[in-house]
């Protein structure tokens, strides 16, 4: 995914962090996942099994850092979530 999608995404289009998204997940919101690469397995293990059943798409960018720079954060970024 290019950088200049990721950043047009409005803030209330997007959740970033573990955390945001597994709320999101259970809430039902989540349209599809952006992850990085980078990330440990381990903690994406949680939103993993959430989404076993269901079906959205996931998405895989560079890093953690060019991923929370890319969302307009100044610190790394495991997961942002696209939201309806």
């Amino acid at each position: 995914m290019s950088n200049e999608k990721v950043a047009s995404f409005n803030k209330q289009h997007y959740v970033v962090g573990l955390k945001q998204t597994i709320k999101a997940l259970d809430l039902d919101q989540v349209t599809s996942l952006i992850i990085a690469q980078d990330v440990e397995v381990f903690l994406l293990s949680r939103v993993l099994c959430k989404i076993n059943n269901k079906n959205i798409p996931i998405t895989l960018y560079e890093s953690k850092h060019a991923l929370g720079k890319a969302v307009g954060i100044n610190v790394n970024a495991a997961i942002v979530a696209l939201i309806k």
